[in-house]
């Protein structure tokens, strides 16, 4: 109770995620009350009510996960006054430094916004670095870095694989790589299908919702030759997402830019293992045990990893990644590091720049 008058209360943003709500829930077992905003897309007089309700209240701290929430950078920098307005500490919790699609515009608003927030939650040692030489800026935040948290028991993971391919239309016989999450550039799809196009005893699936029609468009291009690639470009209930891993042997992610991925830790909690690449705070979640790491854009690389891992006990790797998953992704100590940061701020004279 004594930690919980201190919090107060925290705003975080945005709501429709699986991420967010694992680390609600678990904040609130920690005595913390969360109260979650939907992107300003949709909900801004909503959410702006909402927060000088609870502000009253006794919130006191608002945790961002993703500027993609803010339509323009000018409703972005209304949110940061707002914020300033009601004495609300800022927090943003960097998944991504820049987004995958990134554009000039992008650097500007994202450096605006990291110099003058409270407060910096990032997935790895190396993104400290990584964004004050994205954003050219030497301002140094209060900081935590904390692993991306496990989806463990997140989805339902009941049915079979036979079942799972029965459904998919895939023989039973074949191997089978997913590719999974949304369907944008920075997937590299076309190193993926160009290793494993003469892979007749295998099926590649590509699974997500259409986030970029361009991307699409070039993925359907690298399909053409390639008849072992199943292409599913929908949104993915969650009722479905046992469906593709539990068809899958093995998960590929050839990301070409990426900071974290939440692909990964799903793949842990369905006890597959990885190929992926050796960039952003990837490196801290894929070892020896439970994948495979190769440089971003080589498609020779993937392909002897690919081939390599099948080779391997699967099913032994598989069990190291749930337990790698257990073990260094839990969400108990991540929320209890992240209430202290919170405490901390509360408790620290501002750090940002000037407004």
């Amino acid at each position: 109770m004594a930690a919980e008058m201190q919090t107060g209360g925290v705003f975080m943003i945005p709501k429709n995620h699986e991420y967010v709500r694992k680390l609600k829930s678990h904040l609130g077992q920690l005595g913390t009350r969360v109260e979650l905003l939907k992107p300003f897309h949709y909900s801004t007089l909503t959410n702006l009510g909402k927060m000088i309700w609870l502000r009253r209240k006794g919130f006191r701290v608002i945790h961002v996960h993703w500027l993609y929430i803010f339509p323009l950078p000018l409703v972005m920098k209304f949110f940061y006054f707002f914020c300033r307005m009601l004495g609300l500490k800022i927090i943003w919790e960097m998944h991504n430094i820049l987004p995958h699609d990134f554009k000039p515009g992008d650097i500007i608003a994202g450096k605006w916004f990291y110099e003058r927030v409270d407060g910096v939650i990032y997935h790895s040692q190396a993104d400290i670095e990584r964004a004050e030489k994205s954003f050219g800026t030497e301002v140094k935040k209060l900081n935590l870095v904390v692993p991306h948290g496990n989806f463990d028991d997140s989805y339902e993971n009941k049915i079979s694989r036979a079942e799972a391919r029965e459904r998919l239309k895939i023989p039973a016989d074949k191997k089978v790589i997913l590719c999974f999450g949304f369907i944008r550039r920075n997937r590299g799809y076309e190193h993926l299908i160009e290793s494993t196009r003469d892979m007749d005893d295998t099926v590649v699936v590509i699974a997500g919702k259409l986030l970029e029609k361009e991307t699409y468009e070039n993925l359907l291009e690298y399909q053409k030759g390639a008849p072992n690639v199943r292409i599913f470009a929908k949104w993915i209930p969650d009722d479905e997402v046992q469906v593709f891993f539990n068809a899958s042997d093995i998960v590929v992610l050839p990301y070409t830019q990426i900071t974290t991925s939440g692909v990964i830790p799903l793949a842990y909690s369905f006890s597959r293992p990885v190929v992926t690449t050796a960039i952003g705070g990837i490196k801290d979640v894929v070892d020896e045990k439970t994948g495979i790491l190769v440089p971003p854009g080589d498609p020779d690389a993937l392909r002897r990893a690919i081939i390599r891992l099948f080779g391997m006990d699967l099913e032994g790797m598989g069990k190291e990644a749930r337990e790698f998953s257990r073990r260094h992704l839990d969400w108990t100590p991540i929320a209890r590091n992240m209430k202290d940061l919170y405490l901390n701020l509360l408790a620290s004279p501002s750090s940002r720049a000037p407004g």
